[in-house]
């Protein structure tokens, strides 16, 4: 998301104005934006039966945008920036306001009675989002809001857009844009050529003076030229009644109003308020999804992080203020922070300077209308849009993506024509359907390799050893990573079912499943596994698993695994899967889990026709030791090297909270110790008996007397421990070259 770049809300380069004088400007000419705004929505809410309300609520609405917008713009870690009502909020207080009114006037009340209800109402609704916001801000959830795909940004930012420009033409015009053909003829009539022919006009010249000066000077240029223009034009040669049509209307007196007044009076019906509760809710969620976005848009567009939970917080406060005061909700806003930026503003004081200019309307009875013509107002709007529908859709990285353009496209044509929330809410759907039809194409398999290739820390006699190299391919070891869910747990269950039935030269005996990497498994994954169990009973297949955590190993024994009697298996750990495929499979050969071959027999093998036990035997100390017992200890020095005649150990070490690892296990005629003996170096491991186990140690003094007394048998046992050395890397070469590819 960092690499969208809008140019337009880059701050200027170059010699700067002075920074009071640009904010005041900027600050004046989104003020008027505000301003119509407010009218805009005033009209919306107090529609129908309760447009005798408008003022009232013109003037509730310029209350919320001044306290939200100093508190906001003060506060703000995204400077500059302007707040007040926004768009999908005030559709849904339109919502609250019908629904309230439709319950009184089945009462019979009056139309004061109503329109007072109504903006209580307001005023609660904004109360209870204040509260929402900053509960969300102190309880430090914003980092768990932030899980918004981009292509709802991309979406949100074009439907801005879009709204942003379509908005423009409706101040001109004063219809209603709609899907409807007959609302484009209405729209773009003759009556309307020539205001919508200067708004193009205002809007082109803007590009152009962004060729000839600073970027931001073109607007404010353009905006004040416009103007004095248009009013020097339109009041010299036309008359009052033509002239009007080109301005707003009057706003007329405002006077603010008291909630905590309000609240005293008799006619209040709370009942009816109480039976509104979810859409004063609405008002609330809507809110807090709308500021959501709003801020993770200019996070985008101004690469920059804000602390979201700072501004819930800020904004939270914003609206109890509003509350008390006779505002309605608002919040930090986009295409307000966008056009305070874009008209120049640099500090914190731009946004004061909005709610001054909105202050002048509501305190003072200035008519702002009366003198910006609407063409400008109209074209300065569809100018900002379609800029920002251009960047959102085609200047992003959504347009290294098909699917994720067509998504950001299909959400900003859902949110233009069926609203805000449920743009978002398909546009979430839709993202995640995505997400995971990518990554099931990943797959959660992340290696396949087979004994042969892989073996377990077990270090086993020769002929133990060429069995297993020989039947390897019957153990089939798969490393599993990632998130096992509906959309990759199929594809695990086929690669297993492939592998297999391919395999038709020594058929597969074991497979194991390598839990160590995967994070968490669904319903679905669960259900896979269990048709996969099913399929391995039908083949006489043993599933192996590993590394399951508490929570993957209930889900799977509550299937029906791991049941006594069952061929399926647990363990910890991979190395000790493996281990216990290897000796099952040994088991099935036949062999013993240790080698049949005596000790002699084995010093014969390695030694040849030095082979003589009674030969070396003087040199070697006869050592037992029962399990539990330690042979070696980690960090003694390194002064004997053990042959291992019978029985087992273990080679382990104790990581930094005290825990033992086991690294390796030896069993039977091998030798231990050899590493830190041939280089005089400390040993490196503990080494363990985990059963009873005899041992032949020579030691360094007698390894000494050896050279002298029979070089030709201390020269045999240096070629003993190279073959040795020489099995164990070769071994280790093909494991590291398996596990590389």
């Amino acid at each position: 998301m960092s690499s969208l770049r809008i140019p337009i809300l880059k701050r200027p380069d170059g010699p700067q104005a002075a920074s009071l004088g640009r904010d005041m400007l900027a600050g004046a000419i989104a003020g008027v934006v505000q301003i119509a705004y407010c009218i805009s929505f005033s009209a919306l809410i107090f529609q129908g039966s309760l447009a005798g309300g408008f003022a009232m609520g013109l003037a509730a609405l310029l209350m919320g945008t001044i306290v939200t917008g100093v508190i906001v713009s003060l506060t703000t870690s995204l400077v500059p920036s302007d707040a007040g009502p926004d768009t999908p909020a005030v559709a849904v207080m339109s919502v609250l306001a019908t629904t309230i009114a439709s319950a009184l006037a089945a009462q019979g009340a009056s139309q004061d009675t109503i329109i007072i209800n109504v903006l209580l109402a307001l005023a609660v609704s904004t109360f209870f989002t204040g509260l929402l916001l900053f509960g969300l801000g102190a309880f430090r959830i914003g980092q768990f809001l932030r899980f918004v795909p981009y292509p709802v940004i991309g979406g949100f930012l074009a439907a801005s857009g879009w709204l942003l420009m379509t908005g423009g033409i409706e101040v001109i015009t004063g219809t209603s844009l709609t899907i409807s053909p007959s609302s484009w003829v209405e729209t773009f009539s003759s009556q309307n050529a020539a205001q919508l022919g200067v708004a193009a006009v205002f809007a082109l010249t803007i590009v152009i003076l962004r060729r000839w000066v600073h970027t931001f000077l073109a607007l404010p240029i353009a905006f004040v030229g416009f103007m004095i223009v248009m009013d020097v034009v339109l009041f010299l040669l036309l008359d009052h009644s033509q002239s009007s049509s080109w301005f707003l209307a009057s706003v007329g007196e405002l006077t603010p109003w008291s909630p905590l007044k309000a609240a005293m009076r008799n006619d209040i019906d709370w009942t009816a308020m109480l039976s509104s509760s979810a859409e004063i809710g609405a008002v609330c969620g809507v809110t807090a999804i709308s500021m959501l976005l709003d801020v993770s848009s200019l996070e985008v567009a101004r690469q920059k992080t804000a602390n979201l939970d700072r501004e819930l917080r800020v904004n939270g406060l914003a609206n109890l203020l509003a509350s008390v005061l006779g505002g309605v909700a608002g919040n930090l806003s986009l295409n307000g922070s966008i056009l305070i930026n874009e008209a120049g503003a640099v500090s914190r004081l731009s946004g004061v300077f909005v709610a001054l200019t909105c202050g002048l309307v509501l305190f003072v009875g200035l008519d702002v209308g009366m003198f910006v013509p609407k063409s400008v107002l109209g074209g300065m709007l569809a100018y900002l849009g379609v800029v920002i529908l251009v960047e959102a859709l085609f200047h992003a990285p959504a347009k290294r993506s098909y699917a994720d353009f067509a998504l950001a496209l299909a959400i900003t044509i859902v949110i233009c024509y069926f609203g805000y929330l449920l743009g978002v809410v398909l546009g979430v759907i839709g993202a995640c359907l995505m997400f995971a039809m990518s990554y099931s194409r990943i797959g959660v398999i992340r290696r396949h390799l087979t004994r042969q290739e892989f073996a377990g820390n077990v270090e086993r006699a020769a002929e133990q050893a060429r069995i297993l190299r020989e039947e390897g391919g019957r153990i089939h070891i798969f490393w599993l990573s990632g998130f096992i869910f509906f959309g990759s747990s199929n594809g695990l269950f086929e690669r297993v079912r492939r592998t297999i039935d391919g395999q038709t030269d020594i058929p597969v005996g074991y497979v194991v499943l390598d839990f160590g990497a995967v994070s968490g498994l669904d319903t679905s994954a669960v259900l896979s596994l269990v048709k996969l169990r099913n399929y391995c009973d039908e083949t006489r297949v043993t599933l192996v698993f590993s590394g399951l955590d508490d929570t993957m190993r209930n889900n799977l024994s509550r299937a029906g695994f791991f049941v006594d009697g069952h061929r399926h298996r647990s363990f910890r750990s991979r190395n000790e899967a493996i281990e216990w495929c290897e000796e099952e499979l040994l088991r099935e050969r036949a062999l013993p889990a240790v080698s049949h071959r005596t000790f002699e027999g084995w010093i014969e093998a390695e030694f040849g026709v030095l082979a003589d036990l009674g030969r070396i035997e003087p040199y070697l100390d006869r050592c037992e030791f029962m399990p539990g017992d330690v042979l070696f200890r980690q960090g003694e020095p390194s002064d004997s090297v053990d042959m291992i005649a019978e029985g087992c150990v273990a080679v382990t070490v104790t990581d930094e909270t005290g825990r033992m690892i086991r690294l390796r296990r030896m069993v039977g005629q091998t030798v231990v110790g050899e590493m830190g003996f041939y280089r005089d170096l400390p040993r490196t491991a503990d080494v363990v008996a985990e059963q009873p186990t005899l041992v032949f140690r020579l030691s360094r003094a007698s390894f000494e007397t050896m050279r002298e007394k029979d070089p030709a048998a201390a020269a045999a046992f240096h070629q003993l421990i190279v073959r040795l050395l020489a099995d164990r890397l070769d071994f280790a070469n093909r494991e590291i070259s398996a596990l590389l590819l």
